[in-house]
């Protein structure tokens, strides 16, 4: 499915919209903005709603709640996090001009309308507190962020800073807070002598955000002034969501980047002004991540919403924001169904028992007494692809989920609302009798049995991994999982909506049990043309160890480029991995040769080279092709660039179009023949990678 647009450019919705949270549910999004009216009326809505369905036209759904009335003004930072079919609105709220508190309200839809639940969060606990955001951390724990004031910080400034508490529930929380990332830095600056705080300097960092990779903990964060050029975004590290020590924990390290440079992204000069209070989130295809953010005009007449995309290199966040010329669009998935309008065979499906309809609010099986009803999808399942799909039971004691087909298995995922759990069941086609079933219980007060709730499964090589509601609930070698796949219902009426399926895979090698094959990675087959000095790929030489993908030639072996290959051919994709080189001695490459790490790009006829080399004296960037593709041959000189830190390399085709680039900015574009692409991976001499990431494209 193509995107609706090809191109947007910031701001994306032309009106005022500060502090922009932007949320995903069932593969639609609604965007909330604090109160642009400082003192609303008693009743007045509050909190701004727009609602789009790929992150680029947006429409006005109107107001998320009304205001309290006296003594409430001065509604901030909205916040809404789904649970069990609910959503819940975290805000901050004055009652003073120093004086604020976090509250929640509640809804059944995301647009609304919200009510507000009484409940006081922070008030015990700080006098000040704005900017809440929610965090569920992998183990189901809540955790509450939070801007407060640091008067006495033996480490940094003056000013407000950000902190954390544990959730008991949505509305209560419980134990001590502790310290996060107060303002320690000279940019953070919000105003010298600043008269309503008795003349001190005051420094500020707010808006926190915080998500997990690699095992470890991220929190972006805004400082500086939100009305002045010094506003920017950055971010701080952990190895925990909160650390043990109190408001005066130091488990959070501020980020800074390899000139030294202590801001994410920052304002340009006569273009944007000011960019910051970030949220994330998803783009339609579940796979690229996306920063959502306010800036003002070069007038600074109102702070507009804008986005960009932001990326993960190894353990780095980069992202090519704030921008204001035309960006790519966020990709579409490959298979998009919303189910606004009735489905057919017209639309790729194919009903197998159960009796099927569909209407704005998704595709419904009624039958709650048939015991297999299931909806089939023409579109194949390739070799790496990652689904989403979201549903909710109506009736009937059994299960819903989705059925995947391979050449010789049948998998089930099932969750069964009535006995709260999950259920994988795999076996061979026609052998039903060799069922393996396996069972994860789902906590009670996690899990709603009529509740709308998310399944997203991710498939490569042979792994298969089930993700419930965020959560990563499962994994399991299944092989060969390439096929087909269906809606499915059990003795159970439910109904299902915002599918969708990417082809797309992302290694971390964080598990070592998770050998190079076994995550579908293979020699790249000899064709030919090939003119290079191939050989045949020991597994010995790739090995996942310590969170990358090593490549460690056995000593006994000639200098040669090994190349591995992994997932389907394509014409239109992005593909990239953070990389790092050892400067080689002889033995490891031959006395003229240099080491060299990078991106293989294998085709039937040729493969083409998206390398970083590097000696002793010198580095360089190579794209260059053998077989049919011996004609594309070029070059960058890197200069001092030091090929052995670690970097990232990135590809994006489009059709006859390869853009390269190199930690993050582009650095070549060139014009390659029509055909499909097989991503690899190519090293000559010892090398690592890690977060290599492939997404396909419509």
């Amino acid at each position: 499915m193509a995107a609706s647009t090809s191109t947007y450019c910031n701001p994306v919705w032309p009106g005022t919209f500060a502090d922009p949270f932007v949320l995903k549910t069932r593969g639609r999004y609604y965007a909330y903005a604090t109160a642009d009216v400082d003192r609303p009326a008693d009743g007045e809505r509050v909190f701004r709603i727009l609602t789009s369905n790929d992150l680029v036209e947006w429409r006005d759904a109107g107001w998320a709640m009304p205001a309290l009335g006296l003594p409430y003004y001065r509604y901030w930072a909205p916040e809404v996090t789904e649970d069990n079919g609910r959503f819940l609105l975290y805000y901050a709220v004055h009652t003073g001009e120093f004086v604020a508190s976090i509250r929640v309200a509640v809804a059944e839809r995301p647009d609304g309308p919200f009510v507000d639940r009484r409940h006081d969060l922070t008030g015990a606990l700080f006098p000040w507190a704005i900017d809440p955001h929610v965090f569920r951390d992998h183990d189901g724990q809540w955790y509450l962020y939070i801007t407060i004031e640091y008067w006495d910080d033996p480490e940094g400034y003056t000013g407000s800073g950000n902190a954390v508490v544990r959730l008991r529930d949505p509305f209560t929380v419980m134990g001590t807070p502790a310290r996060v990332t107060p303002p320690r830095h000279s940019w953070e600056l919000f105003e010298a002598r600043r008269p309503e705080k008795g003349g001190v300097d005051w420094y500020t960092v707010e808006g926190p955000t915080v998500l997990r990779h690699r095992g470890r903990y991220y929190e972006m964060f805004s400082g500086g002034c939100y009305y002045r050029d010094n506003y920017a975004v950055s971010y701080a590290i952990a190895s925990a969501p909160m650390g043990p020590g109190g408001m005066r924990d130091a488990s959070w390290r501020d980020w800074k980047d390899m000139t030294g440079d202590e801001r994410l992204m920052h304002g340009i000069p006569n273009q944007v002004i000011g960019p910051g209070h970030n949220s994330l989130v998803r783009g339609p295809n579940n796979a690229d991540l996306y920063i959502a953010y306010h800036a003002w005009p070069p007038d600074m007449t109102v702070r507009r919403p804008c986005l960009d995309r932001i990326y993960w290199h190894g353990d780095a966040l980069w992202t090519p924001g704030p921008t204001y010329t035309p960006q790519s669009a966020p990709a579409r998935p490959r298979l998009r169904a919303l189910f606004d309008s009735d489905c057919s065979c017209d639309d790729g499906w194919r009903a197998d028992g159960g009796d099927w309809t569909s209407d704005a609010g998704g595709v419904t099986q009624r039958d709650a007494t048939v015991l297999s009803a299931l909806l089939w999808q023409h579109t194949r399942l390739r070799e790496t692809w990652l689904l989403e799909v979201n549903a909710r039971r109506h009736a009937g004691p059994g299960g819903y989920g989705v059925r995947l087909r391979g050449p010789a298995i049948l998998c089930d995922i099932l969750i069964e609302p009535s006995a709260r759990r999950l259920c994988l069941r795999t076996y061979p086609r026609g052998e039903a009798e060799k069922v393996v079933v396996e069972r994860i219980a789902l906590a009670p007060e996690r899990f709603a049995p009529g509740a709308w709730h998310q399944l997203l499964l991710a498939y490569a090589g042979a792994i298969l991994t089930i993700h419930l509601d965020g959560a990563r609930l499962l994994e399991a070698v299944a092989p060969a999982l390439t096929g087909a796949f269906a809606l499915c219902a059990e003795e159970c009426a439910a109904t299902f909506d915002g599918v969708s399926l990417t082809d797309h895979f992302r290694d971390e090698f964080l598990d070592e049990r998770h050998d190079p094959a076994l995550l579908g990675w293979r020699s790249r087959p000899d064709t030919a043309h090939t003119r290079h000095a191939t050989r045949a790929i020991d597994e010995s030489a790739w090995q996942a160890r310590d969170g990358a993908l090593a490549h460690v030639p056995p000593a006994s072996t000639t200098a040669g480029l090994a190349v591995v290959v992994k997932g389907t051919p394509c014409a239109r994709y992005e593909y990239g991995a953070t990389l790092r080189l050892f400067d080689p001695s002889p033995d490891d490459v031959g006395d003229d040769a240099m080491a060299t790490a990078g991106l293989a790009l294998w085709r039937d006829d040729g493969t083409l080279l998206v390398t970083l080399s590097v000696n002793r004296t010198r580095g360089r960037l190579t794209v260059a092709g053998d077989g049919a593709l011996a004609a594309i041959s070029t070059s960058r000189d890197l200069g001092a660039f030091d090929v052995s830190a670690w970097h990232t390399l990135m590809v994006v085709r489009r059709d006859e179009a390869l853009t390269v680039c190199v930690d993050g900015p582009v650095v070549l574009e060139i014009t390659v023949p029509e055909g499909v692409d097989t991503p690899g991976l190519a090293a000559r001499g010892p090398a690592e990678f890690a977060g290599v990431w492939y997404t396909g494209h419509q």
